[in-house]
């Protein structure tokens, strides 16, 4: 069984290796996943915009998210391969408050950075945190 293209037994593996580097995934659809992003998590403020990141994938992670999401970048490409393209929110310290603590629906109490990788069919959404 798949949800957008996604088998749901790499998605779910993928989920509970990535918790334990705080990292959490989740997938959403190859077209207008921006808004599917707001409406889950119930965002007011719906101004960012994702824009393209240009250095390769492990990059990216290494530059925004730190070394300790390296395992993760790994293991998503490992399940679902390279990523056809990486983008982040532009402006996005608003959008990081409106997920954070008792006021928002973010797994973690303090969001660090959010990443979307496009794939064919669908977007997982990476969103590193914490709750300390």
């Amino acid at each position: 069984m798949t949800l957008d293209g996604v088998p749901r037994d790499k998605l779910s593996e993928l989920d509970d290796f990535s918790m334990k580097y705080e990292v959490a995934v989740n997938a959403f659809g190859a077209e207008n996943y921006s808004e599917e992003f707001f409406d889950f998590y119930k965002i007011k403020n719906r101004t960012p915009k994702p824009m393209a990141l240009q250095n390769s994938f492990f990059e990216i992670v290494l530059e925004r998210c730190g070394e300790f999401c390296l395992p993760v970048a790994e293991k998503a490409v490992s399940l679902f391969g390279e990523p056809k393209r990486v983008t982040v929110f532009d402006n996005d310290s608003a959008l990081k408050e409106e997920l954070e603590g008792d006021r928002g629906l973010a797994p973690f109490y303090f969001v660090f950075e959010v990443l979307f990788c496009e794939y064919d069919g669908f977007t997982l959404c990476f969103i590193s945190g914490s709750n300390n």
